[in-house]
C-alpha cells in the first residue's frame, strides 16, 4: 500500500471512528463513506478523469448526507419532511449505496493504460489537427442554436451534439491558440447565459465541473490550486442556491431582465450574511440536496399502499431505450410524474418533473434486499462501461475527453433509470456518429 492510498484510508478510518459515537451505525458509515470519496476524488483531480468519483460522491451527498441534514437539523419541513424514521431509512440507503459503490470499483480486468501516455497523445493529435476545437465548438454552437425550431424528434440528438461546444474547449485548452482564454471565458460566459434565460443551472454546475476536472487533467495543478478550484465552484453553488427561487419567482414578472435580476439578488441577498445564515435559506439549501425525502416517500408508500413493482419500470425503462416510438408507440415518456404519483402517493403538478432516482427505483421494484442487489448490478454495469471506454483509449485516447458528454445524465443522483439508460446509450451511439462524421467530413480521425 502506498503513501497515498494509506493516508486516505486513514482519513477513511479516523471519519468511521469518530462518527460512530455521534450517529447510529449506519448513518455513522454512510458519513465515513462520503467523506471517503471526497477524499478520493480531491486526490486524483489532475490525475485522471475518474467519472467513478463524480457518481459516487454525488450520490452519496444526496442519498446520505443531505436526508441526514434533514433529520437531524430540518426535520420539520411540511412537503420535503422524511416520511419514515432514520434507522429505516437509513438501513436500506447505505448498504444498497455501499453496493453500488462496490460494484462501481471492483477490479474489471482492463489493459493498464497510462494517463501521461493519453494526455501526451491528444496533445499530438491537437498539434496535427490545429482546428479540431474550433470545428467541435462550431458543432455544438449551431446545435444550441437551432435545437428549438427543428422537429422534436431529433431535439435530443442536437442537445447531445450542443455539448460538443464544450468538448472543443477541452481541445481549445490544449492548443496555442493566442486568443484561447477569450473563446473559454465566451463559452462559459454563454452556458451562465443560457442557465439564466432557461432558469436551468443544474447543468450549468455540472459542465463547469467537468471544466475543472478536464483542466487540473490537462494543467496538473498543485494542491493550493486544486483547493482554489473546488472553493470556487462550492461559493457558486452557494450563490445559485440561494438565489435560484426568488430569481425564477421574479423572473415571471420580469421577463427580459435576466442577468440584471440575477445580479441584484446576488446583491441582496449572498452578501447578506444575516440572510445567508439564515433558518430559511439553509433548511432551502438542505432541501435542494436532499434527494432522500423522494427515497422516504417511497418507503413510506411502497408495499403498504402500492405493491413493488418487481422489475416493471426496468423493463419499461430498457424498452423505451431499444425500440423506437412506431414499434413501441406506449413506451415510458422520461419524466417520471408517473411514476412519482404511483411509488410516492403524492401529486404534482403538470409542469413538475421529479423522478424517483436510480436507488428510489430499486426500492420501488426489488425492496430492501432486492434493491441493493439491482445497485450492485447497476454500478457493475456502470464499471463496465467505463472499462469499455479506457479500453478503447488505447487506440483512440481523445474518447477520454467525451466522458462528461456520455455519463452528463448518469452522474445526476436524481435521475431514474429511464433518463439513464436512455441518455447513456444515446450519448454514445452520437459520440461513435461524431468520431464517423469528423472523420468522413473534415478528414480528421480522432
Amino acid at each position: 500500500m502506498n503513501n497515498n492510498t494509506k493516508y486516505i484510508v486513514g482519513v477513511f478510518s479516523f471519519i468511521a471512528f469518530y462518527t460512530v459515537f455521534s450517529f447510529d451505525f449506519f448513518s455513522s458509515v454512510g458519513v465515513a463513506l462520503f467523506l471517503f470519496f471526497g477524499t478520493k476524488f480531491f486526490y486524483e483531480i489532475g490525475k485522471k478523469i475518474e467519472i467513478r468519483d463524480v457518481i459516487i460522491l454525488l450520490a452519496s451527498l444526496q442519498w446520505i448526507i443531505g436526508p441526514l441534514l434533514a433529520y437531524k437539523i430540518y426535520p420539520d419541513d411540511d412537503f420535503y419532511y422524511m416520511a419514515v424514521e432514520i434507522d429505516i431509512y437509513m438501513s436500506f440507503v447505505v448498504p444498497a449505496t455501499l453496493a453500488f459503490a462496490l460494484g462501481l470499483y471492483l477490479p474489471i480486468t482492463r489493459k493498464k493504460i497510462s494517463e501521461k501516455h493519453i494526455l501526451n497523445s491528444i496533445k499530438d493529435f491537437v498539434k496535427r489537427y490545429k482546428n479540431i476545437d474550433l470545428t467541435l465548438i462550431s458543432i455544438g454552437v449551431v446545435s444550441e442554436l437551432i435545437i428549438e425550431i427543428v422537429p422534436s424528434s431529433i431535439r435530443f440528438v442536437l442537445f447531445l451534439f450542443s455539448g460538443l461546444r464544450f468538448i472543443g474547449l477541452y481541445f481549445l485548452f490544449l492548443s496555442d491558440r493566442k486568443y484561447k482564454n477569450t473563446f473559454v471565458f465566451i463559452l462559459l460566459g454563454w452556458l451562465f447565459l443560457t442557465a439564466l434565460r432557461e432558469t436551468l443551472f443544474h447543468d450549468l454546475l455540472l459542465w463547469l465541473g467537468f471544466f475543472i476536472i478536464i483542466a487540473a487533467y490537462i494543467t496538473k495543478p498543485s494542491l493550493r490550486k486544486k483547493v482554489l478550484y473546488l472553493l470556487t465552484i462550492f461559493i457558486l453553488i452557494i450563490t445559485i442556491q440561494t438565489v435560484k427561487h426568488s430569481f425564477r419567482e421574479a423572473l415571471k414578472e420580469e421577463t427580459g431582465k435576466g442577468l440584471g435580476l440575477f445580479t441584484e439578488l446576488v446583491k441582496e441577498k449572498v452578501f447578506n450574511s444575516n440572510y445567508v445564515a439564515s433558518d430559511t435559506n439553509l433548511s432551502a439549501m438542505v432541501t435542494r440536496i436532499n434527494q432522500g425525502w423522494i427515497i422516504a416517500r417511497i418507503m413510506s408508500w411502497t408495499p403498504s399502499r402500492e405493491p413493488f413493482a418487481e422489475g416493471e419500470t426496468i423493463k419499461e425503462a430498457v424498452k423505451a431505450t431499444l425500440l423506437p416510438r412506431f414499434l413501441a408507440p406506449n413506451k415510458v415518456i422520461a419524466g417520471g410524474r408517473t411514476y412519482f404519483t404511483r411509488f410516492t402517493g403524492k401529486d404534482i403538478s403538470e409542469d413538475t418533473s421529479m423522478g424517483l432516482s436510480l436507488l428510489g427505483e430499486a426500492y420501488a421494484n426489488y425492496a430492501i434486499f432486492g434493491g441493493s442487489l439491482f445497485m450492485f448490478i447497476i454500478g457493475l454495469f456502470y464499471n463496465f462501461f467505463v472499462f469499455q471506454i479506457y479500453k478503447i483509449a488505447n487506440k483512440h485516447p481523445t474518447i477520454i475527453f467525451f466522458i462528461p458528454l456520455i455519463f452528463l445524465q448518469v452522474v445526476k443522483a436524481e435521475t431514474d433509470f429511464s433518463v439513464i439508460l436512455n441518455h447513456l446509450i444515446k450519448a454514445s451511439i452520437a459520440v461513435w456518429m461524431i468520431y464517423f462524421a469528423v472523420r468522413r467530413f473534415f478528414h480528421i480521425k480522432l
